[in-house]
């Protein structure tokens, strides 16, 4: 990728494996919260559909994907930060405390949550509302197979029937949608790390792009591309792995 324009001498790959990682991280932390909380509640949605807490879930979830990242990322700096003073906004720049040496201790280790907390709480506000519909749809489907009507001829208890024949056929679709997103919610952090000056690929970005680094440039944009293009090609290739009943049809 070649020598950063600015900086020269350093390599821009080398700048990018700096800054990518935290973005991995507050990413990763984000989207599995989200995914998790939204299989979750889609579930509840779909069995108790047509009930008050269906139509509450699924104003909110509605409202949820509408509103723009940044705007979660504003309001979360204004009301957390700001109104109930839960986070020093002033303080929370960068990925950790630059008095702290980089280690597996403690101190070290709640540092770099408290400075993601922020941008992972918006990722999760921001993705939770697709999951929870995403989940649903797929849930409600799956509710009407015939396989589930036999399990509850059988008299099996509601739990047992949600967990084991409902939920996991009912999540299948949404891991592939899983590791797509994780590509694309990659280049959407640019202006969520720049609102909370989160030292991650995003912010090394946009300071790219303010002194016209074109090298850098070029190299976080090939290393986003790249994720997008890996993640669906892995999506692909899991899937059968997951849903056997894909596998089994594709060999017919």
């Amino acid at each position: 990728m070649g020598t950063s324009i600015t900086s020269p001498g350093t390599e821009v790959i080398a700048e990018i494996a700096r800054f990518q990682r935290w973005t991995v991280f507050a990413v990763g932390m984000g989207l599995l919260i989200s995914f998790v909380l939204g299989i979750v509640l889609g579930m509840m949605m779909a069995y108790y559909r047509n009930s008050f807490l269906d139509h509450s879930l699924s104003l909110l979830s509605s409202f949820m994907t509408g509103v723009p990242n940044y705007i979660w990322g504003l309001l979360m700096i204004i009301v957390l930060g700001i109104q109930l003073n839960l986070f020093n906004v002033g303080e929370l720049r960068g990925t950790y405390e630059i008095s702290l040496t980089p280690g597996f201790n403690a101190e070290f280790v709640l540092s770099v949550f408290r400075h993601a907390a922020l941008p992972i709480a918006t990722y999760v506000i921001a993705t939770l509302g697709g999951w929870m519909l995403n989940m649903k749809s797929s849930t409600m489907g799956v509710l009407n197979e015939d396989y589930v009507n036999v399990a509850e001829a059988r008299g099996l208890k509601d739990r047992r029937i949600i967990t084991a024949y409902v939920g996991r056929n009912a999540a299948l679709p949404l891991f592939t949608q899983l590791t797509i997103a994780v590509g694309f919610v990659l280049g959407s952090g640019v202006v969520i790390e720049e609102i909370f000056v989160y030292w991650g690929i995003g912010h090394y970005l946009f300071q790219s792009i303010t002194v016209r680094d074109y090298t850098s440039m070029q190299g976080v944009f090939l290393i986003l591309t790249m994720a997008v293009v890996f993640s669906n090609l892995f999506a692909d290739l899991t899937y059968g792995l997951l849903d056997p009943r894909v596998r089994i049809s594709g060999e017919r």
